[in-house]
């Protein structure tokens, strides 16, 4: 199981369309976006959000921050737009 943290504050459980691994036009579909950037996180989940959010969106994602923050070193960023946590296996 995934989650993927909206920007309105929303947390959606989802899955892979294919039960196993999200493709990379499913993911652009559901953040938006047309190019990803994956972040690793310290617990060996991946964080993937829109690479160009920050420059094309407005919305600051609070949750999605706070898992950010809580997986990093660094704490002076911050993350907008959608995001998913998913575990390493489910991206491929």
């Amino acid at each position: 199981m995934a989650t993927l943290y909206k920007s309105n504050g929303e947390t959606i459980e989802v899955e892979p369309k294919d039960g196993k691994h999200f493709q990379l036009r499913e993911l652009y579909q559901m953040l938006d976006c047309e190019l990803i950037e994956v972040i690793f996180l310290r617990d060996g989940r991946l964080m993937i959000i829109d690479e160009e959010g920050k420059y094309t969106k407005s919305d600051i994602n609070p949750k999605a921050t706070r898992v950010f923050l809580s997986s990093r070193r660094l704490n002076d960023d911050f993350i907008v737009g959608d995001a998913l946590v998913c575990s390493s296996e489910q991206f491929n």
